[in-house]
């Protein structure tokens, strides 16, 4: 996974108010928790953050948080973000706090390949389990699972366990769970 560095600012304001002044700067209102120390608030840039925040694999990437001003640098993964509902634009941030080489729990999506033959006979594809959580080193995190449909015929299914994960990356789902049924 690529590191992507975000410069945070330490935040001084609490509460709706100082927030919503922030938030008319370009800047959102964060916080950094975890880790067994103390939740430190900080602030980030708007469009810096929007810009990592929509690609694809920001949800589960390792962020370098520098403290803009000291040498101070952190490892955190997103926890939480906060969108507005009319403006589609983030309001608040919540970042944890990860050592590198720490597991962590997290969700990954489920791609499909293939046209299935049991499709081309007249089937349907039911994609039941669109996303999996798994269990791996932070700086190991799979973007996606691929599952190849092609050599599926009618009545075939495919579940947890029929999966084959990089080395490291435990499946926390029941291994019963259908993921994509003909």
């Amino acid at each position: 996974m690529d590191e992507m560095v975000i410069e945070v600012e330490r935040r001084t304001g609490a509460g709706k108010s100082a927030s919503r002044k922030l938030r008319h700067q370009g800047l959102i209102p964060a916080v950094v928790y975890g880790g067994g120390k103390e939740s430190v608030p900080v602030v980030v840039d708007r469009p810096v953050v929007t810009e990592l925040l929509r690609q694809k694999t920001a949800r589960n990437t390792l962020f370098l948080l520098r403290m803009k001003g000291t040498k101070q640098e952190r490892h955190a993964m997103l926890r939480d973000a906060q969108l507005d509902p009319r403006t589609r634009q983030f309001v608040h941030l919540d970042f944890i706090r990860v050592m590198k080489g720490q597991k962590v729990k997290v969700e990954i999506p489920v791609v499909l390949e293939g046209e299935s033959v049991g499709v081309k006979a007249g089937g349907f594809l039911d994609w039941l389990s669109r996303r999996l959580h798994v269990e791996c080193v932070a700086d190991s995190i799979p973007s996606e699972v691929r599952i190849d449909v092609s050599p599926l015929e009618i009545g075939q299914h495919v579940s947890v366990a029929d999966l084959t994960l990089p080395d490291g990356v435990s499946v926390l789902d029941d291994p019963r769970r259908v993921i994509v049924t003909i």
